[in-house]
Formats: C-alpha cells, sequence, structure tokens
C-alpha cells in the first residue's frame, strides 16, 4: 500500500512541476470559486460496481478563501445497498500566474448507507471523515481548464487513504461548462461528468 502511495504522490508532484515551470509567482488567476454543478459518476466501489449522481455548489470569498457543500447518492449494483454522502470543504487558493492556483483545503464527510432486502429497507450505521486535499488548478486558454489533486483521508470511520483526482473541463461561455473527472483510491475507482455554471 505504502508504494502505491509514493507512486501517487510523486505523478502529482511531477504534473505539479510540469505545468508550474514558467509560471510568474503571486499573480492572481481568473479561475472561478463560485458556481453549481449537476454531475453523473460510474465506477467500482470495493470492486462491486456503482453509479449514481451528485450536486456541488462552492462560493469563493475573502479573496482566495472558498467553501463548498456536496450531495452525492449512488447504488451498488446486485447489492441492494444506496450510498448518501454529504461532504463540506473549506479552502484556499493562491494564484501562480494568471492562469494557474495552487489550492488546498480542509473537509469532512459523512456517508449514509441505505439495506434494501425483500423490499424492506434498513438503515445502517452511517460513517464520517476529515480529509485534506491539495492539488493544482489551471487554465491555460479561455475553452479548456483542468485540475489534479491529492487526497488524504484519515479520523473518524475511515480508513487513512490516498486518493488522486482529475479533471479537464470544456467552456462553451463563461459561465458554462462540462467536465470530465477520474478518481482513483484504494477502495474505489471510478469516472463522472458534469455540467457546472459559473457565478
Amino acid at each position: 500500500m505504502f508504494g502505491d502511495i509514493m507512486k501517487k504522490l510523486i505523478a502529482l508532484v511531477g504534473f505539479l512541476s510540469f505545468f508550474l515551470i514558467g509560471t510568474a509567482a503571486a499573480e492572481e488567476s481568473k479561475l472561478s470559486y463560485s458556481h453549481v454543478a449537476v454531475s453523473y459518476f460510474d465506477g467500482d466501489i470495493l470492486d462491486v460496481g456503482a453509479d449514481g449522481f451528485g450536486l456541488r455548489g462552492s462560493i469563493g470569498f475573502a479573496s482566495s478563501w472558498f467553501a463548498s457543500l456536496e450531495y452525492n447518492a449512488g447504488e451498488l449494483e446486485g447489492a441492494d445497498l444506496d450510498l448518501d454522502e454529504i461532504a463540506v470543504d473549506l479552502g484556499y487558493h493562491w494564484g501562480v500566474g494568471a492562469k494557474t492556483d495552487l489550492v488546498a483545503s480542509i473537509g469532512y464527510s459523512k456517508i449514509d448507507p441505505d439495506v434494501n432486502v425483500n423490499n424492506l429497507q434498513f438503515l445502517s450505521d452511517s460513517a464520517n471523515g476529515y480529509d485534506l486535499n491539495f492539488g493544482v488548478r489551471g487554465k491555460p486558454v479561455d475553452q479548456f481548464e483542468y485540475g489534479v489533486f491529492v487526497t488524504y483521508y484519515n479520523g473518524g470511520d475511515f480508513n487513512s487513504d490516498v486518493q488522486l483526482s482529475g479533471e479537464a473541463r470544456y467552456h462553451f461561455s463563461a459561465p458554462v461548462s462540462v467536465g470530465v473527472k477520474y478518481r482513483n483510491s484504494d477502495d474505489f475507482d471510478y469516472w463522472g461528468v458534469d455540467l457546472r455554471y459559473d457565478f
């Protein structure tokens, strides 16, 4: 497991180094941190197929701070198990160029399982925990945006884990964009698409 974590961290450092070369420090980027989005995801959780939908809202404030709230509703295939997740994050971003930001945040997540057996629903114990996130966002041209993040989960009911995620986004106009996302950790591996509106 430690080897896999190191590989993910090395990959992230390499990615960051590639995109940060030649950027001017302490510049303010034009990336938006205030938006709403609706998403669909599909993949594997604990080697079981899963899919679902999500809603996310984020608001930027005090120049470089942002707060976000996310809700995801998923279902495991063939397991009669629904999962509802709520995640709250508080973060800060540093402009390292007119087109690039470094981003850090701390968050809290809660997952509620809902088991359905013979059309009878049972609520199992919920799980909750905390996470730390670090990554880079960039918008090299007006139409294209990218992001890559590493997340460390620890505390509460979650096992310690490192997650690597990335996204690519195309802007149809200044406020409207569509994104493709991918996330990977020891427990899950899935991709998603979303439609986002910046304000």
